[in-house]
């Protein structure tokens, strides 16, 4: 469901036009279509993400459909390198982005863009899954992303985030950590 021009470019100029690319690439998103379809160029992927933001205690764990909903049950952040520069990340990314001047924008991507991510992780979500907190489990973890993929847009930091919508555009899910156990269904 391509979008054009959700943020207003006329007001904000290149900069939401960029965005709006980015928001077009979300919401054409087959979400979780190869969703436990194993391809070992995803693991490299998701090597280059964690090493991207400096984290290199890790371990992948590839999961099935079939373990998905008891696998999001145990998920958590606490022991987690990753975690540890996630919670930092969205502070540092705002911080860059006032200093560009576009903090107005970035109050529009963070009211628009869940709700236009929203339908299309459900629909797929739903058609993918069947138990209920699966479901909301992964529409706000796409909702998360995007917004995360979009304030990186907004701040110019393009090294790492992208390489996670890639993951998410051809179908694969980078479900979350446990500790430092990176599920990867």
């Amino acid at each position: 469901m391509a979008l054009a021009q959700l943020i207003n470019e006329g007001k904000y100029g290149v900069t939401a036009r960029s965005v709006n690319e980015l928001i077009d690439k979300l919401t054409s998103i087959n979400w979780y279509s190869k969703a436990g379809q194993n391809n070992p160029d995803v693991e490299g992927k998701l090597a280059r993400f964690m090493s991207g933001l400096g984290v290199h205690h890790y371990e992948i764990k590839r999961i099935t459909k079939e373990q998905a909903a008891e696998t999001i049950e145990k998920l958590s952040f606490e022991n987690s390198e990753l975690w540890e520069v996630l919670k930092e990340l969205p502070g540092q990314l705002r911080k860059k982005i006032d200093s560009l001047g576009y903090h107005q924008l970035l109050i529009d991507v963070v009211e628009k863009v869940p709700e236009a991510v929203f339908h299309g992780a459900y629909k797929h979500a739903y058609e993918a899954f069947n138990e209920e907190n699966t479901i909301k489990f992964l529409v706000g973890h796409a909702m998360y992303i995007s917004i995360l993929a979009c304030t990186a847009e907004l701040a110019d930091e393009k090294n790492h985030i992208p390489i996670l919508v890639d993951l998410l555009e051809e179908g694969h899910l980078p479900l979350g950590p446990n500790g430092n156990i990176f599920y990867l269904l």
